[in-house]
């Protein structure tokens, strides 16, 4: 008898070690993909910053500011949607099919206009980022069924494919003698997603690119869930746009340099605290369809995890500045010193609020959540402005303005998940026997 107690009792161990394992095995793989994605960006960035200067350089950050915005918005909408929702159902497919079209019609044509308001190019750089931009949302659809289908150490293996080949252009142009110059990044990456999206369409299953009809499909029932979701997830984006714009007009596409230099030289914290949100959006959404939904407090102990995290990668950045700002900048221009401790600020705020955003929104509460983090997004634009008007050397103070402010987002945020957390008995208890779940890694 106490042998089979004792079988009994390895065989349960065995069984959560090995849930444990496929759990951390997922989650490193979203951290991973962040990691080669950012990693990837930050040596295009870095590039950049070392061959065309300051002014060039801040350029470039507006554009891909706007590129950032228009991917939050189309990934919230189609790739949350898919995720949240069954992608399989024949109403939802058709909707999903018809939210992909209108979506990456409309962000080209609104990449191309914004850029051209901002005069950030000619004719050809303006075409050429709008076929950057229909490309980048065909490119994240594909990366979002990869999240959805929770195969992450897949979707890096695509992502590192995009890396080199539009690493693998930049360098080949530079060594043919091309001219280092924005709109040669921007074909560069075109080159790299159109390689992403062929390799994820031979890699992916052909039930995940099945037709559905276009007629009666569930488009209301997707658009009452992604219009708020859309909305909220494009005001971190978006206010970053609007901060740099500012920094722009009242100071200077130079001193922008500076700070998007201290933002690259943080951007594994942000990296890791983005990682793991695509993580946790899948596994809060399949805990709710499984009906063990996860109780508020969950995502509190996730948002302590990850803060002390973001505050250690954002410590280690801000100490080894003297070492890595000339790595990123060239020695063209500095590291804005200023700017620098406050993105680590920016990282660590953004940790506390993001795991409770994604529960957030796991439950389908888009619009609470839009409401929060627009009275943020608001009030930290608002005081950034202020502090510009009064003397345009504030620039430095906008992240910690950006910010701050994500403190009193999580407090919100956790009040109106404790109301509408389900009775003890409903809370997940067990995680689902094949999957393992985020219980596992905060205990």
């Amino acid at each position: 008898m106490s042998q089979a107690a004792s079988g009994h009792g390895t065989g349960k161990a065995g069984g959560l070690s090995g849930k444990a394992g496929r759990l951390l095995s997922s989650a490193g793989g979203a951290v991973t993909v962040q990691f080669v994605t950012a990693g990837g960006s930050l040596v295009v960035q870095a590039l950049c910053a070392r061959t065309v200067g300051p002014s060039g350089y801040g350029a470039y950050a507006l554009f891909v500011s706007v590129l950032v915005m228009i991917t939050a918005v189309q990934t919230s909408w189609v790739g949350d949607s898919l995720t949240v929702f069954d992608r399989f159902d024949p109403r939802i497919r058709g909707a999903l099919l018809l939210s992909v079209c209108i979506t990456v019609t409309a962000g080209a044509s609104v990449g191309a206009a914004v850029t051209a308001v901002m005069g950030l190019a000619g004719a050809a750089g303006i075409a050429m980022f709008a076929l950057l931009v229909a490309l980048w949302l065909l490119n994240e659809t594909g990366r979002r069924i990869f999240t959805a289908r929770m195969e992450f150490w897949r979707l890096a293996v695509n992502d590192t494919a995009y890396l080199v080949v539009t690493l693998g252009t930049l360098g080949g142009a530079l060594t043919l003698g091309a001219d280092a110059s924005v709109e040669l990044m921007l074909a560069a990456m075109c080159a790299g997603c159109l390689v992403s999206i062929v390799l994820a369409r031979l890699r992916l299953p052909a039930p995940e690119y099945a037709l559905a009809p276009l007629r009666n499909t569930a488009f209301r029932e997707i658009a009452g869930f992604a219009v708020w979701r859309s909305v909220q997830a494009g005001l971190r984006p978006g206010s970053l746009l609007l901060a740099r714009v500012m920094i722009a007009a009242f100071a200077s596409t130079a001193a922008l340099a500076g700070i998007e230099a201290a933002r690259l030289l943080l951007a594994p914290a942000l990296t890791f605290v983005n990682g793991a949100g695509g993580f946790l959006l899948g596994d809060f959404a399949q805990a709710e369809r499984t009906g063990t939904p996860m109780p508020a407090r969950r995502a509190v102990r996730v948002c302590v995890l990850l803060s002390v995290i973001a505050l250690v990668m954002s410590l280690s950045g801000i100490l080894l500045v003297d070492w890595l700002g000339p790595l990123v900048t060239g020695g063209s221009f500095s590291v804005d010193r200023v700017a620098l401790v406050g993105w680590g600020v920016y990282a660590v705020c953004f940790a506390c609020t993001l795991p409770l955003a994604s529960l957030a929104t796991a439950r389908k509460m888009s619009k609470s959540v839009f409401t929060v983090r627009g009275v943020e997004s608001a009030t930290g634009l608002l005081v950034l402005l202020g502090l510009l008007v009064a003397d345009p050397g504030h620039a430095s103070i906008a992240p910690y303005c950006l910010g701050a402010g994500g403190l009193v987002s999580a407090a919100m945020l956790w009040r109106a998940l404790r109301k509408t957390d389900p009775p003890a008995g409903e809370q997940r208890v067990e995680p689902h026997p094949t999957e393992g779940s985020v219980d596992e890694l905060v205990g």
